[in-house]
């Protein structure tokens, strides 16, 4: 009795603790106050990215704007720690400095406990 107490309240923390983490809007480490910036608009719509690749140049202060056209989403890009929610019919905007070249994927994820996995949603954010 004991023991199934014990195991629901550590599985209730874990799901509890799993998807309360906060969301990140940016990744602007090293960002000198001269970069050049660019905007970036992203929707997710039909479960998909439009677009699904998106290319630009190192050195620049991304402003990304990724609105919900259909559904809740939930963004996260790999290489830059930057994830959010993006409910349907809004818009939230994050900003990244594109510090690193590279080819690295965005996309629609799920989170697991401690752990996230894309959801088929899939892009690739390309720095040159």
């Amino acid at each position: 009795m004991k023991r199934s107490i014990i195991i629901s309240l550590v599985s209730i923390f874990l799901l509890i603790t799993g998807c309360a983490t906060t969301p990140t809007l940016t990744s602007l480490e090293g960002m000198p106050p001269d970069a050049p910036v660019q905007k970036v608009q992203l929707k997710g719509n039909d479960c998909k990215w439009v677009p699904d690749v998106i290319q630009v140049d190192k050195g620049t202060h991304i402003i990304l704007e990724v609105e919900g056209i259909d559904w809740d989403y939930n963004f996260r890009m790999a290489g830059y720690n930057v994830h959010f929610p993006v409910s349907k019919g809004d818009t939230v905007t994050a900003e990244i400095y594109t510090s690193q070249t590279g080819e690295f994927e965005f996309g629609c994820y799920i989170e697991t406990g401690f752990r996230y996995h894309w959801g088929g949603m899939v892009g690739k954010f390309i720095v040159e």
